[in-house]
């Protein structure tokens, strides 16, 4: 008999390569209760973004199968599978990169010339920080200088 945790490791592995073969990049990965019902909840998208509501459902019924067959959640369980949405923060790289030629917010932990909040259109990202278009020119924002960032509407 699997632990709690050994059980949600393998049903987040066997999501991971699902998603790995249709190009998509896990973003979120929770299982919880509701009541006496598992609720599998995954935020997925593609590294650039772009995820339609059809290709969630689809992904939906690949892992619903899953642990069908495998039975691993007994008969009461729901799979959640839903793109991250433009109001998520973004944090990391690789939330960077899916709003990479996009209009961004950046809230500052440090301000730039005086100013903690910023809107700027996103270039690219590196492992250090994200480029952004200042008066033409490139200029980074290290990740330690964001707080959060948020596509803008």
């Amino acid at each position: 008999m699997s632990t709690v945790k050994e059980q949600q490791s393998q049903i987040q592995s066997k999501v991971e390569e699902i998603l790995k073969e249709q190009g998509l990049d896990l973003v979120e990965f929770k299982v919880f209760y509701s009541g006496s019902k598992t609720v599998v909840r995954c935020l997925i998208d593609y590294p650039q973004g772009g995820i339609t509501i059809d290709e969630c459902a689809r992904i939906n019924k690949k892992i619903f199968s899953y642990l069908e067959e495998h039975k691993l959640l007994g008969e009461d369980f729901t799979v959640e599978v839903n793109s991250p949405g433009i109001t998520r923060p973004l944090k990391t790289y690789k939330d960077f990169m899916r709003v990479k030629g996009k209009v961004v917010s950046f809230w500052l932990n440090q301000p730039i010339e005086d100013k903690s909040y910023l809107e700027m259109k996103v270039l690219d990202v590196s492992d250090k920080g994200v480029y952004v278009e200042k008066n033409g020119k490139g200029v980074e924002i290290t990740f330690e200088q964001i707080k959060l960032g948020k596509e803008r509407i």
